[in-house]
């Protein structure tokens, strides 16, 4: 015997109670005008490093604006992932479209994980084969410097965003940027150090060196993307929060269990039983039951709730 209750998202708050976070409409604008800002960066910057090879000739910076035409077409792809996302569910997609963001994600994952191997062994080939003749340095240096600055900006800018939504590919796009900042402060560093000393090896040895940073960060991308496309569970943080919140608003409900949480991109789907007194109707198991979901929703916005109102106690006969 059981009583089901799903409950809708984002319905009214009661006056005076702020919900944790953003609402799920609320997260998709952002994430959406956070990527599209992410694509003008990236573009602006590969512009300044193509002007900036044409003038000094430099490997180290051709390196930087591969990179950049890559930042350029992965904000690209991740803006159309996060505006995919941010659809409702519609007929075709009853769950939504959130997993556009992890595999998203997985491809940010994969494009840093070939940027890492990709400097690596241009790294080492430099080494071996020698440096390059600096021409118009102080253009390279100024170019790389305004790159390393931007790239830390829209970074840091696409890691809070990612975090306050929760949005796997603005997190992943984070990740590509902040690759791209050890990248442009190897290169700018590699500059400084040949345009003063001559020393051209330092330019194979800092990209070695970043690119075991690179592939670091590309390891833990993917395994956050794959995360959540393998609907991986809420944190323990959050399965926590959720059980606090209904023994301090609904302490009618005697036990939750079968407790069952994922994310897609903005929504976060949430299964559980919930056991009630055996003695109460069917209508105060259903009041109670939405009470459930409203004050679950409210603890984490964005949340569609699913309870299924158990017996309490539960006797053998109820089972079927």
């Amino acid at each position: 015997m059981g009583l089901h209750h799903s409950h809708p998202p984002n319905r009214p708050h009661p006056p005076g109670d702020e919900p944790a976070g953003l609402g799920r409409d609320e997260c998709a604008a952002t994430n959406l005008r956070v990527a599209r800002l992410s694509v003008i960066t990236a573009t602006v910057l590969a512009l300044a490093k193509l002007a900036a090879v044409v003038m000094t000739g430099s490997l180290a910076v051709a390196a930087a604006l591969t990179d950049s035409v890559m930042d350029v077409i992965a904000s690209s792809v991740n803006f159309f992932a996060v505006r995919v996302a941010g659809q409702p569910a519609d007929d075709e997609h009853r769950y939504g479209h959130g997993k556009a963001e992890g595999i998203a994600g997985l491809g940010q994952g994969l494009l840093i994980l070939f940027v890492g191997l990709y400097l690596g062994v241009g790294g080492a080939n430099r080494l071996i084969q020698g440096g390059y003749e600096l021409a118009h340095g102080e253009v390279g240096i100024g170019v790389m410097l305004l790159s390393l600055v931007a790239s830390a900006w829209i970074g840091w800018l696409l890691l809070r965003t990612g975090r306050r939504t929760g949005s796997v590919a603005l997190q992943a796009d984070a990740a590509h940027y902040t690759s791209d900042v050890w990248m442009n402060l190897g290169v700018l560093a590699s500059l400084l150090i040949v345009k003063a000393t001559g020393w051209h090896w330092v330019d194979g040895a800092v990209s070695c060196a970043v690119a075991l940073i690179v592939l670091w960060t590309a390891f833990r991308v993917l395994r956050s993307s794959a995360r959540e496309l393998m609907d991986a569970s809420l944190s323990t943080e959050q399965i926590d929060r959720i059980r606090a919140t209904i023994a301090e608003q609904v302490p009618e409900a005697f036990d939750v269990h079968n407790l069952r949480t994922r994310k897609s991109g903005p929504d976060i789907f949430i299964e559980m039983h919930v056991a009630f007194d055996r003695e109460l109707s069917f209508p105060e198991a259903h009041l109670l039951s939405d009470r459930v979901a409203k004050a679950v929703e409210a603890a984490l916005p964005g949340a569609q709730v699913h309870v299924h109102a158990d017996p309490h106690p539960f006797l053998p006969e109820d089972s079927v």
